[in-house]
């Protein structure tokens, strides 16, 4: 009886550790940066973003601050920042990060503005 069980307990650990609990879903990025020898002064205005997300690495506390067009906010009010732009019809948006903000804080940002009802968001690294 006793084998059994350790190879019943082998099995579950098994399937336990092999197993992902997390929601993995793909996370499209279009770069925002231009082809050498094409200027930005040729840039139809469709292309040009309606929204700029600027952001800057926090102040030791470790949370991001972002600026959404000149207004500075929080995470927890950047989709309902970019729902309210996108329903007063912009359609697509600039992420430009510091380059000391933390990686995970970009992406977090990137879903969040993806959630929006925006049709586009850019990342443009420095």
């Amino acid at each position: 009886m006793t084998p059994l069980i350790d190879v019943i307990f082998i099995l579950i650990m098994f399937f336990l550790l092999s197993s992902t609990f997390g929601i993995w879903r793909p996370l499209d990025v279009s770069l925002g940066r231009s082809a050498p020898g094409q200027g930005t002064e040729t840039a139809s205005p469709s292309k040009t973003p309606a929204v700029l997300i600027i952001v800057r690495s926090g102040d030791g506390t470790g949370q991001a601050q972002l600026t959404v067009n000149g207004v500075d906010l929080g995470l927890e009010r950047l989709s309902e920042e970019l729902d309210r732009l996108a329903g007063l019809g912009a359609a697509n948006a600039l992420l430009i990060p510091d380059r000391e903000t933390d990686f995970q804080q970009v992406v977090r940002i990137l879903d969040e503005a993806r959630s929006s009802k925006l049709k586009r968001v850019s990342l443009h690294l420095k």
